[in-house]
């Protein structure tokens, strides 16, 4: 008999999720501008998936409040699993899957393209026989954590900041590097340089500096530079202490502080000028990091 031919699954597709789970995401970042990753977050009725492979790798999430009995084969091993809130499976491109439980699922996928998990990887340091190693579910805090933060930006409305985001991503495929891979001990270490140099340094911040009421990219800050977005990500905070995409945020409240004790221009045109979608979002990062609205704190100082 010819052999059964398995489900190839390419989530660069808007209803990849169809051909294997019953219903549509809850929420996907499909439409939204994220290159080279995708989250969909899923509330499926109990389910067994056809076996399939993804050309992406996939991160799969738990949301799950009490325990769920499932099974799953993965690149023909099979294990049962009791999957609770924060457990990971990862599941790299190619690698053929099925997944059964035995009741409602609540979780998030995270796909990530090849082309985009492999450029973080030579960009953070000469590696060489890098693989993504299949893993049943187990707890990992940080990519929960980095899952959540993910799903949060994207029920902004498409509001968060994109150097944010990217920053995230990353911060995933680093420690997927890290602590699901195999790789020849003749791979080269993370590089262990001290920071960007002054004139690299002034040449970022600068150009942070001139641009704040624009969209920034970590891309686009490190092209400035001369250099890969996660090279310079890290060697930034290095530098200075804290990421680009912090260092971002505080720079356009900073900027807001002084525009509204010195200017007369309304809340809504501060929020375009210091590069805010919207007023609210605006408002409430202000709040977060000033402790008090921006129209309290231009009656505070206005006294």
């Amino acid at each position: 008999m010819p052999e059964e031919k398995i489900l190839t699954v390419d989530f660069a597709h808007q209803d990849a999720c169809s051909e294997i789970l019953p219903r549509s995401p809850l929420l996907s970042s499909y439409h939204a501008s994220w290159k080279g990753f995708r989250l969909d977050h899923h509330q499926q009725p109990a389910h067994e998936t056809p076996e399939h492979s993804s050309q992406q790798h996939i991160i799969a999430i738990s949301l799950q409040n009490n325990v769920t009995k499932a099974e799953r084969v993965l690149d023909g091993r099979f294990q049962y699993e009791n999957i609770i809130n924060g457990d990971v499976a990862v599941i790299p491109a190619n690698t053929h899957h099925i997944s059964r439980w035995q009741s409602e699922g609540k979780f998030l996928l995270i796909t990530l393209e090849p082309a985009f998990f492999t450029r973080a990887i030579l960009e953070s340091g000469d590696f060489q026989d890098v693989d993504l190693i299949p893993h049943f579910a187990r707890p990992d805090l940080l990519i929960q954590q980095i899952g959540l933060a993910l799903k949060s930006e994207l029920e902004s409305d498409g509001m968060g900041s994109l150097i944010y985001i990217e920053s995230l991503a990353t911060t995933l495929c680093i420690h997927l590097l890290r602590h699901y891979c195999a790789f020849s001990e003749t791979s080269a270490k993370l590089s262990k340089d001290k920071g960007l140099s002054r004139t690299k340094l002034r040449q970022a911040i600068s150009y942070i500096h001139e641009n704040l009421e624009k969209e920034l990219s970590l891309v686009e800050i490190a092209d400035v530079v001369g250099m890969s977005m996660y090279h310079f990500s890290r060697l930034f905070k290095q530098s200075i202490g804290f990421a680009p995409h912090q260092y971002v945020l505080n720079c356009r409240i900073e900027k807001a502080k002084k525009l509204l004790s010195r200017t007369e221009i309304t809340i809504e045109q501060i929020c375009q000028q210091v590069g805010f979608h919207n007023q609210s979002h605006f408002t409430n990062v202000f709040r977060k990091l000033i402790g008090i609205t921006p129209k309290a704190y231009r009656e505070k100082v206005s006294q």
